[in-house]
């Protein structure tokens, strides 16, 4: 249901650049903002499904961090579009490869969907790996360093400090 809305919002956003011919050389980059923002709202609203439960004087809760970034997306997308209604910003590039996007998308909905077997942590490292090659990275180093630098950080910052539990998924469910 969500990504239909998610069309709608797109749809409506390119509507509404067309009568704009300034604009249309950014097109691409006003509907990637338009996105951002949507997942940015949907998370929003998302955390007013969290189970919170303060824990004596604490002052933040599981919807602290994703309600930050969201309020920080407004003034970073608005500072995005200023350079495009001046004119200022590079146009859109011509049409790049389109199955590298394809790709990465269909990467992500199976990150989703592995989240319930292999868990957060190694589904998402393992998006990582895929993004990585897809996108043209090759060093070893690079490939290694960052799934397995995203993993901890997820774990220090989520599990640990915000105190949210990531799915570790039904293969690894015994272990923890």
């Amino acid at each position: 249901m969500q990504l239909v809305f998610l069309a709608i919002v797109l749809a409506l956003g390119w509507l509404a650049i067309r009568p704009f011919k300034k604009l249309h050389p950014y097109t691409g980059q006003i509907l990637v903002l338009l996105f951002i923002l949507w997942v940015g709202l949907l998370f929003f609203f998302l955390t007013y499904s969290f189970r919170i439960a303060r824990l004596g004087n604490m002052s933040t809760t599981a919807a602290t961090m994703p309600r930050f970034w969201f309020y920080s997306l407004i003034p970073v997308s608005l500072l995005a579009f200023i350079p495009m209604l001046k004119g200022e910003d590079d146009p859109d590039p011509k049409w790049g490869n389109v199955w590298r996007v394809a790709i990465v998308f269909a990467s992500l909905v199976i990150s989703f969907s592995l989240f319930r077997f292999i868990g957060y942590y190694l589904s998402s490292a393992i998006f990582l790996v895929v993004v990585m090659w897809v996108l043209g990275s090759r060093n070893k180093i690079e490939m290694t360093a960052m799934p397995i630098g995203w993993v901890i950080f997820s774990y220090f910052f989520f599990a640990q400090l915000l105190n949210v539990r990531l799915p570790v998924g039904a293969l690894f469910a015994g272990l923890f």
